[in-house]
């Protein structure tokens, strides 16, 4: 059996997402080596270093890469910052892991797209809501053609008021490039044109709540190619005593539901309930999808699985973008 050779990971930007989620996964995953922790405030990023252990931190990537060098940079800085964090990464030739949404903008988009196809590396945007078990038993039930003509899907992200961001770049949109739209929207609207294979979105009307600087609430419905509809919410604001996921798929032989799964398809005998077991509480399988998520990532790295240019995050980016447009003027846009 051959022995998987290390991969030194650099992290850029010691937030809640580096520190909550992806150094822990880091520590626990073999063959990988956490090279430094990049942020400009230095003394948060040496306070993190030390929780887990990590030998270098800097202030810059340019700086960190003449102490310890690295193969893969993980990119967890403020949405403004992804940009020219990604681009940094390229240039010292590393692969990277970029956490959503990739850049405010679609030109940027493809800029990076292309910057990364140019440089062979992979360019990977931390969509982890696709490697979750349950999700991924949804997408192929509808290729499968188990739910049939698929007219309907929903995608909603709620999270309590209690859990909003009250404070931090999240709340300011020179940074951010939105609020609930581009925080939670993002990733709810990725997950729903996935599970379809990425579907032309032909129009949409999208409609924000919330006062002050970025958007708390947001409601999308969309005509997608081939006569399916959609619709996306996304809150910081929900009144509840606990946050509420879901995606929904409703097709003429069939229907699915995540959050519990079930997956319900038509037979000559009646409805069949098709849904495979699952073994994993929610919470857990939330946690084991950015586990898989980086274990996808570090295969690209090795070389080992081609992943290729990501062109759906262009066009991701272009929808947001008409979501933001429809707002705005008010009324339905085409894309």
């Amino acid at each position: 059996m051959a022995v998987l050779r290390t991969v030194n990971v650099a992290v850029v930007g010691a937030g809640g997402a580096a520190q909550v989620v992806h150094l822990p996964i880091l520590k626990r995953l073999g063959n990988v080596n956490i090279a430094g922790i990049v942020d400009t405030n230095v003394s948060k990023a040496r306070t993190i270093s030390e929780r887990f252990e990590i030998g270098f931190v800097a202030p810059t990537l340019d700086e960190l890469a003449d102490r310890a060098p690295f193969d893969a940079v993980l990119i967890c800085s403020p949405t403004s910052e992804h940009e020219s964090g990604v681009l940094s990464a390229l240039a010292h030739g590393a692969h990277v892991m970029c956490e959503r949404p990739l850049v405010g903008d679609s030109e940027s988009a493809r800029r990076l797209i292309d910057a990364a196809a140019e440089a062979g590396r992979e360019l990977m945007v931390a969509n982890n809501l696709r490697y979750r078990f349950d999700l991924r038993a949804i997408k192929h039930f509808v290729a499968n053609g188990e739910a049939g003509s698929v007219h309907h899907i929903r995608s909603n992200w709620l999270n309590r008021r209690s859990r909003r961001p009250r404070r931090g770049w999240r709340r300011d949109p020179s940074l951010a490039g939105g609020g609930a739209l581009m925080d939670l929207g993002a990733q709810a609207l990725d997950v729903l044109l996935w599970i379809l294979n990425y579907p032309v979105v032909e129009r949409l009307c999208a409609k924000l709540h919330g006062e002050g600087d970025v958007e708390t609430s947001a409601v999308v419905h969309l005509a997608l190619a081939g006569g399916t509809s959609a619709s996306v919410e996304v809150t910081w604001e929900l009144i509840d005593e606990r946050d509420r996921h879901s995606v929904v798929v409703l097709g003429d032989r069939g229907s699915a539901y995540s959050y519990p799964l079930q997956l319900l398809t038509e037979t000559e005998s009646g409805v069949m309930d098709v849904t495979p077991p699952i073994d994993r509480p929610p919470a857990e399988l939330y946690t084991d999808s950015y586990r898989q998520e980086w274990g996808d990532f570090l295969r690209h790295v090795r070389g080992e699985e081609p992943h290729g240019p990501q062109e759906e995050q262009v066009r991701l980016i272009e929808v947001l973008e008409a979501c933001y447009l429809s707002a705005r003027e008010g009324h339905e846009v085409g894309l």
